[in-house]
Formats: structure tokens, sequence, C-alpha cells
């Protein structure tokens, strides 16, 4: 009897790649565009909320976490905390800049996609009054 083979040109393997890339691009845009929403709709007092988010794959590490000054008076309605001088904008769009190159760090096609977390000591203060994380969710849903 003979013998019966299939073999697999290194074509099939470069359209496999060029595949990949194309997914890898896809997610890695919508990654960007989840976070940017997120920097540019978050409040800027201190400056402590918006440079604690972190992007890190998903079931990764803690992330970022930034303490303003003075943090413990936090629930006492932001009292003694300093304002953020600078240009508020300037800030928010740096940071979604670090958060961009955070998205492209990770691949996509190796995690099971990333998670976008604050982890500063009054996130959930924010949260409560502007609903950063839960608008960028239903966004992007």
């Amino acid at each position: 009897m003979g013998k019966t083979q299939i073999t697999i040109n290194s074509s099939f393997y470069e359209k496999m790649e060029q595949i990949e890339n194309k997914i890898k691009e896809r997610v890695w845009t919508k990654g960007e565009e989840v976070v940017s929403y997120a920097a540019s709709i978050s409040p800027v007092y201190s400056g402590a909320y918006v440079k604690s988010f972190s992007v890190v794959p998903r079931g990764g590490g803690g992330g970022r976490m930034r303490q303003s000054p003075f943090a413990q008076d936090v629930a006492d309605n932001q009292l003694g905390r300093e304002e953020y001088k600078g240009d508020k904008d300037a800030l928010k769009q740096g940071e979604a800049e670090r958060l961009r190159a955070s998205v492209r760090s990770i691949d996509p096609l190796e995690s099971e996609g990333f998670t976008l977390r604050n982890r500063s000591p009054h996130n959930k203060i924010v949260e409560q009054k502007y609903l950063v994380l839960g608008r960028t969710k239903d966004r992007f849903r």
C-alpha cells in the first residue's frame, strides 16, 4: 500500500501569523479606547485617582496605588488634600498614554484579556460619585 500524507506549507503559517496580528491589533485598539475613555472622564483633584489606574493581564497582580497628600482625610469631604495645580487635562492625557502603552504590552492571545484597575485609597468614594469604571463598562459592553 502507498503512503498518504499531508504537508502544510509555510504559507499556511504565514497566513495564521497575519490573522493573529490582525486579532492582536483589534484587541489592542479596543483596549486603548477603553483606557483613554476612563482617563478622560476621571475627576482630578489631587491627581491620585487618575494616576492609580493600571492595566494588568486578566487575573494579574495588584496594580498601581498613588496616594494623595493627607489621604486619611478623604472621608471628611476631601479636606486637607492638596489640589493639583497643573493642567488637569494634560495630566489625564499623560496617564491615558501610559495606560495605552500598558495595553500594548499585553499579548491578548497569551492572556485572557486585560483588567483596568484603580487602587487609589479613595477609589470607592470617587466611583460612587463619578461612576468612572461603571460608565466605562457601560460604554464598551
